[in-house]
């Protein structure tokens, strides 16, 4: 239950991730940004509050990354399945590369795809609950979307919405790229609901927005620990990938 919009420019050495992090409402307010460390990486990112890993970030190396649930995957119940965003947290602090993975070991986790965003390319590493496989993406914009109730037709539509409504003819600079990231994001297109990238249903919702844009070395971090399309206050990050700060 989530929207993931990447976009990068070449020319300009820029690229970024905006994405609507959809959740229950009986789960815990995640923490804000801040740094995470180990002897082989650093990354930032936001805290899950339920099982600690993340959603989603960026490590010092410069690459982004974030995970949606599969939902249209086959799903088999798992006794004691191991939190997805555990498996976010160790790709960000280079603890283990997706390549390396083996199906016995995912067969502890429902079925995700994460990506690897960088200037040049998206890597995305899918896990339908049976087969582990990959595919790389390297257009200019792209939309992903998941969605428990909906499946396949969230990305779909939000795809369609974007194309028509938010589109731009031409790569935007870095502070074009913000704007239309929280407009799109926000958006209540075609319909106020679960379809929609910003989401309403009973029993979930957009809970959060986050914005990485990547330029040249420097990095803009935007989070709002809240609905998108509600007034509330959004945190602003500045760092570079070499002064790494550490966030409270």
């Amino acid at each position: 239950m989530c929207t993931a919009f990447i976009y990068r420019n070449r020319t300009d050495h820029l690229y970024g991730l905006g994405f609507n992090r959809d959740e229950s409402v009986k789960r815990k307010p995640s923490l804000s940004p801040r740094l995470m460390e180990s002897p082989t990486g650093k990354a930032i990112a936001p805290i899950d509050g339920d099982a600690g890993g993340t959603w989603i970030g960026i490590s010092q190396d410069g690459e982004i990354v974030c995970l949606l649930n599969y939902y249209e995957a086959a799903l088999k119940l798992l006794r004691n399945p191991v939190s997805r965003g555990l498996l976010v947290r160790s790709v960000l602090l280079k603890e283990r590369a997706p390549e390396s993975w083996q199906v016995s070991e995912l067969d502890n986790y429902y079925p995700f795809k994460l990506f690897c965003i960088d200037s040049e390319k998206t890597r995305i590493y899918i896990w339908d609950g049976k087969v582990f496989s990959t595919e790389e993406n390297t257009e200019s914009f792209t939309v992903y979307g998941s969605s428990f109730t909906q499946g396949p037709k969230a990305q779909v539509s939000r795809r369609e919405v974007f194309e028509k409504e938010f589109r731009p003819k031409t790569n935007p600079n870095a502070k074009d790229f913000i704007l239309l990231t929280k407009n799109f994001l926000v958006s209540h297109l075609p319909e106020k609901g679960a379809l929609s990238p910003c989401m309403h249903r009973r029993d979930a919702t957009s809970v959060s927005r986050t914005i990485f844009v990547v330029e040249n070395g420097k990095v803009d971090l935007f989070y709002k620990p809240n609905q998108p399309c509600e007034e509330g206050p959004e945190e602003e990050f500045n760092f570079t990938l070499t002064d790494f700060r550490t966030f409270v």
